[in-house]
């Protein structure tokens, strides 16, 4: 048998025989007969005399039992195949033989340094030794028992890291989290279809639907953005209404949902940069616009000293007036757009805060739990693949979230507690089908190589005695300004004292 999945290429299957005849897998037709061995690692196969064979595996059944007298059985793979051999060996310098035979069982093996059980009717098996006998009896002059146990060589996590490693050599973060987008509705549908309850599957999606409405409450930005996102929500709620209970579409709509609220605040945050960016540039054509402005004034008031002078005083009243209005147009239109850049900031300030708000909601997912009361198997079984279904969904979001922030406003303190929630949510995650399994490693491991590639400052802390200006503190620590009002909390007096976390 061969067991392998998305992530690992694992074979259990037997090794391959010598013959498919007993006699010629002996080697009885040679010259000289096969003789059974066991060769420990980097070393020298050592010859006994083979007496018998126990070969031992099964299947790993997770049983679940219920209340009223019921139970379901939930298949999680096969299991460690073990060895059980008892020989011997005889002979003049069988003392010889047995030392190097104990030698061999001593030395250590595991799955990347495997012993090796060459068996004439079975072939070559690649080995961990777990126990080892030797009984000898003085009726049995020239002899030694020996018996021997050991488990089959399995994947090592060093070649499953590998493995994994080399399937995201052009894996990114978001192509990673693609494939959690699939596995997740797929593996939700296969859990469901078959035993479901349709009453709870509807109230747990409604509940879903609450809680990304929650979130998109807390973001802020432009209207017709929260309407996107919003709209997608209520996709579920409507599919709801139309009584569709088919599992498929349910969790297709709720990962476009989850999504599209990742998707929005990124909209959101890129129209605010090219906002900030229009304010912060020099414009060509505002200088150009003002030097056009400046020769139409200077002509203008050329033409307008003629006509004065040949109109006389008269004119210089008339005149006037409609100076001093233009300087008070000219004042009150400055003034309101300082005040529309001034409100342009305040909301770039709640802005910046979307990624990290939505992420810790995310996050939160760890202990997500429907309080729908589950009495039979179907509905057990339908409230927990509901609630692992929006943990699955919630480590896609935050695995884009958390490469997304800005890594000038993190350190190296405050990022490292965001990653720790994330191991947490992966934990909370059931990964028994292996599609899942092999979705959230991706994912992480993609993700851990993106924020490697990051340099994140060491938070420290010094206690201020006295009240210290902002700037002076920040010229005394070597830090920017804005670092330590983004790190701490500054009042609008500036004047900081007590602890002050700086980079």
């Amino acid at each position: 048998m061969s067991t392998s999945n998305s992530a690992l290429n694992f074979d259990s299957s037997l090794p391959r025989t010598y013959s498919d005849s007993w006699r010629e897998a002996y080697g009885q037709s040679e010259d000289s007969h096969r003789l059974s061995s066991y060769q420990a690692p980097s070393g020298e196969p050592v010859i006994f005399a083979y007496d018998s064979i126990s070969l031992g595996g099964g299947q790993n059944v997770d049983t679940a039992e219920y209340p009223y007298g019921f139970w379901s059985n939930t298949q999680l793979g096969e299991k460690a195949q073990t060895i059980k051999v008892k020989g011997h060996v005889i002979g003049e310098k069988y003392i010889a033989e047995r030392n190097k035979l104990v030698t061999a069982f001593q030395v250590a093996t595991d799955d990347d340094n495997p012993g090796t059980l060459d068996l004439p009717l079975w072939g070559r098996f690649k080995v961990v030794v777990t126990n080892w006998n030797v009984d000898e009896e003085r009726a049995k002059t020239g002899l030694s028992d020996i018996s021997i146990e050991l488990v089959r060589a399995g994947y090592s996590d060093t070649k499953r890291f590998e493995a994994v490693s080399s399937n995201l050599t052009a894996l990114n973060v978001e192509s990673a989290v693609a494939d959690l987008k699939s596995a997740a509705v797929s593996s939700f549908a296969v859990a469901v279809e078959k035993s479901k309850d349709t009453a709870t599957l509807a109230s747990g999606f409604g509940k879903i639907t609450k809680t990304l409405a929650s979130i998109v409450g807390r973001v802020q930005g432009a209207i017709s953005k929260l309407n996107d996102m919003t709209n997608k929500i209520n996709a579920i709620t409507s599919l709801i209404a139309q009584g569709v209970r088919a599992p498929k579409e349910l969790a297709q709509a709720v990962v476009s949902a989850a999504f599209g609220i990742v998707a929005g605040i990124m909209e959101i945050k890129n129209a605010a940069d090219e906002t900030a960016s229009y304010f912060m540039r020099d414009s060509d054509s505002d200088s150009d616009s003002s030097g056009s402005a400046s020769n139409s004034s200077s002509s203008g008031s050329s033409g307008s000293g003629n006509s004065t002078s040949s109109s006389g005083s008269s004119g210089n009243g008339s005149s006037t007036s409609p100076s001093g209005s233009s300087t008070s147009s000219s004042r009150s239109s400055s003034s309101a757009g300082t005040s529309n850049i001034a409100s342009e900031i305040v909301e770039e300030q709640f802005i910046k805060r979307n990624e990290k708000n939505v992420l810790m909601n995310f996050l939160t997912a760890t202990n997500y739990e429907l309080d729908d009361e589950a009495i039979t198997e179907q509905q057990y079984n339908t409230k927990s693949a509901v609630e692992n279904l929006y943990k699955v969904v919630a480590f896609g979001a935050v695995s884009q979230l958390l490469t997304k922030l800005d890594s000038t406003t993190q350190t190296y303190e405050s990022q490292k507690g965001l990653w720790a929630l994330f191991e947490k949510l992966e934990d909370s995650i059931d990964k028994e089908d292996s599609d899942i399994y092999a979705a959230v490693e991706n994912c992480r491991i993609a993700c851990a190589q993106t924020l490697l590639s990051y340099n994140y400052d060491m938070e420290l802390t010094r206690h201020i005695k006295r009240e210290m200006p902002l700037l002076t503190l920040a010229l005394y620590l070597g830090c920017d300004a804005d670092r330590i009002r983004s790190l701490n909390a500054v009042s609008d007096s500036f004047l900081i004292k007590g602890d002050v976390i700086y980079v």
